[in-house]
């Protein structure tokens, strides 16, 4: 299977293509991977107390919009 050239796609083409593609899991973990290789890309892990998760994105937005 040939994959576009992610590296060419802007932030919101790629959110395009995964959404797109979402039931295609090959597509959808090569995409993120390109994806969270970029910088402002923030990984929170898994057993991050609900709380937590609310403060980081909380964060992010305020970052964001400023």
């Amino acid at each position: 299977m040939s994959l576009p050239n992610f590296k060419a796609m802007t932030r919101a083409e790629l959110r395009k293509y995964i959404s797109d593609n979402r039931n295609d899991d090959e597509k959808v973990r090569a995409a993120i991977a390109e994806s969270s290789s970029r910088p402002g890309w923030t990984e929170v892990p898994a057993d991050t107390p609900t709380e937590e998760e609310e403060r980081i994105i909380t964060e992010l937005i305020k970052r964001r919009s400023s």
